[in-house]
């Protein structure tokens, strides 16, 4: 298993801290008196609608620029309003999208999502067949000039691609996986963080034992899987070992979208700032202190609709001094 800390001490000079290649979508968001758990009925009335900037990649490169890391998204939007409006909208935070491809002729993606009663969401996704990132479209400055690579597998060829000059340069990839798609497979070996919903192991592997399946998994790459499971906290799988860890009680709970998104994000940060702090402590302490910090960042997150919740790194810190233990 490769070593985190000398890793991130070896790349203190770079430009970027993250660079986040994938999806990026305009997210509709309907509030609704229900229960998501259960059927919806034929006809309901929303209690809000808001339109807001998400996708998995691009969100978590907002948190991760509000939490203070230098931060670049790389991936495709369609030549029309929604897309351009998504990329001014990134700027702002601020993040880098000058190695945003527009794709001609193409509709930027789009999601429905349903945000229910207790915080619990449904999405309906779409997007364009037209909508690609294709690896000539990419050049190795992209990923070389940071220090941690944050991929999923909206585009897989690009991805992997990535993933793979990221290794060569030096920087950490962190994957974020919630269902298994193409590449998937090559993707888990060059990976050094792999988070994953808490479905997306029994899935992958097809073993229906939770922990047997997270075990399994973790035999795929080199790397440390780590695997959410939203108020209950998760489990870090290194080898044949789990540990679990706990999460926070969100102090508001308006909504769970983006959630794993922030989680990413202040993962990377938090290995960011261990590796800042001493860059000889072990992996072990830096990653029970990242995951501490991930999951305040995500419980605060829960305050508001998706990504407008992602909170700063002033807000994670004064949270975790008022709150040093997890408390749910």
């Amino acid at each position: 298993m490769t070593r985190l800390l000398p890793r991130l001490a070896a790349t203190r000079d770079r430009p970027l801290d993250l660079v986040g290649l994938g999806e990026c979508s305009l997210d509709r968001v309907y509030r609704v008196p229900l229960c998501l758990g259960q059927p919806l009925p034929d006809k309901v009335s929303a209690t809000g609608h808001d339109v807001l900037g998400g996708g998995q990649i691009a969100t978590a490169c907002a948190a991760a620029a509000r939490l203070g890391l230098r931060t670049r998204f790389v991936g495709a939007v369609g030549d029309d309003d929604v897309g351009q409006a998504l990329l001014r909208e990134l700027a702002t935070e601020p993040v880098d999208t000058s190695r945003v491809k527009t794709c001609p002729r193409c509709q930027t993606r789009t999601a429905l999502i349903l945000s229910g009663q207790a915080g619990a969401r449904s999405v309906i996704e779409w997007r364009d067949p037209s909508l690609v990132l294709p690896i000539d479209a990419l050049t190795v400055q992209d990923v070389s000039d940071a220090r941690i690579l944050h991929v999923d597998l909206c585009f897989p060829d690009a991805s992997l691609w990535a993933a793979q000059q990221a290794r060569a340069h030096g920087l950490l990839v962190l994957v974020d996986l919630d269902r298994p798609g193409p590449r998937c497979t090559e993707l888990l070996t060059q990976t050094d963080l792999c988070v994953v919903s808490e479905h997306f192991p029994s899935r992958y592997t097809g073993i229906e034992d939770p922990e047997r399946a997270a075990l399994a998994l973790s035999e795929q790459t080199p790397g440390h899987v780590i695997v959410t499971q939203g108020e209950r906290g998760g489990w870090l799988v290194r080898g044949q070992s789990i540990e679990r860890f706990a999460a926070f009680c969100p102090p508001q709970l308006v909504d769970t979208t983006a959630c794993g998104d922030t989680f990413h994000a202040a993962l990377a940060a938090g290995l960011l700032t261990a590796a800042q702090r001493d860059p000889l402590a072990s992996d072990d302490r830096a990653l029970a202190w990242a995951l501490r910090f991930a999951s305040a960042a995500a419980a605060l997150k829960c305050a508001d609709l998706g990504r407008r919740g992602c909170p700063t790194r002033a807000q994670v810190d004064l949270f975790l001094r008022d709150h040093p233990e997890p408390t749910c």
